[in-house]
């Protein structure tokens, strides 16, 4: 007797199970290419959605940028700035303004708490700007101003328009001033600030100003904080030489003044002085 186990039901079962067996097999293959298909399928799909959107890509770059209207905005900061993304103008709200720009570095300044507007050139040098402030006092008086300033190359202001309010008082005018290259004056300011008191400290001190740290106004035309009209004409070193007023009772002056500040000629003449 043969120790192989053979099916209850014999070569029918036999038959039945192999025919069982080719079905699931053909089905498996159908099933298998139901896959390929779809992954073929598939294939095509992803590419034609990166075709397109590669393309939407590249026209997105070569599309000049948009022009978008608005009614109104509101906005802390805003930033100008070049193709190569170089600031050209800053407008800020209070406390956002950014420090003064020479000579690449960042100059230190109090300016920073007020609102303003401000102005760079081709190197990234703050050429200028508008700032502004006000408050009240304890009193009830008010105390601010508006400053509108052009700088030099590499320096400091040399024009502005401004009006300041302190204390009761009011100055409104045009001022034009005098002041060296920051890269001349700079290292010695650095130098008088870390220098300790005494005749060093002051040398350092002449040297600094001789190289053009110590801005000078050299005319004011406008209305003094006396309450005149006034053109004020100073010499390099920021000392009046020359002044015509008109005071607020309606008398007129023409002063010369030598280097240190005595009256050597006026009109009209005042009473009990030689011509």
């Amino acid at each position: 007797m043969s120790k192989q186990a053979v099916p209850a039901n014999g070569p029918m079962a036999m038959n039945g199970a192999l025919h069982e067996g080719m079905a699931q097999d053909d089905a498996a293959a159908r099933l298998v290419d139901q896959l390929h298909a779809q992954n073929r399928l598939l294939k095509l799909v992803l590419g034609g959605v990166l075709t397109v959107g590669g393309a939407l890509v590249l026209m997105g770059a070569r599309t000049p940028p948009s022009r978008v209207a608005f009614d109104e905005i509101d906005v802390a900061k805003i930033n100008i700035v070049g193709a190569d993304g170089a600031k050209s103008m800053v407008i800020a709200a209070r406390g956002l303004l950014p420090e003064p720009i020479i000579d690449g570095k960042e100059v230190h300044s109090s300016r920073s708490a007020m609102p303003g507007m401000l102005f760079y050139n081709g190197v990234g040098d703050e050429v200028g700007g508008l700032i502004y402030d006000g408050k009240l006092d304890d009193k009830g008086k008010p105390s601010g101003g508006v400053h509108l300033s052009m700088d030099r190359f590499g320096g400091d202001q040399q024009l502005a328009v401004h009006h300041y309010e302190s204390n009761g008082h009011m100055e409104t005018g045009l001022s034009v001033y005098d002041r060296g290259l920051h890269k001349a004056y700079d290292a010695l300011y650095q130098q008088y600030k870390d220098a300790p008191a005494g005749p060093e400290k002051q040398a350092l001190r002449q040297k600094w100003k001789e190289a053009g740290g110590e801005q000078t106004q050299r005319l004011f035309v406008g209305r003094t904080r006396g309450d005149s009209s006034a053109l004020i004409l100073a010499d390099a070193a920021g000392r009046p030489r020359i002044m015509m007023t008109v005071s607020p009772s309606g008398e007129p002056s023409l002063a010369f003044m030598d280097d240190k500040g005595n009256v050597t000629q006026q009109l009209p003449q005042v009473a009990g002085t030689t011509p």
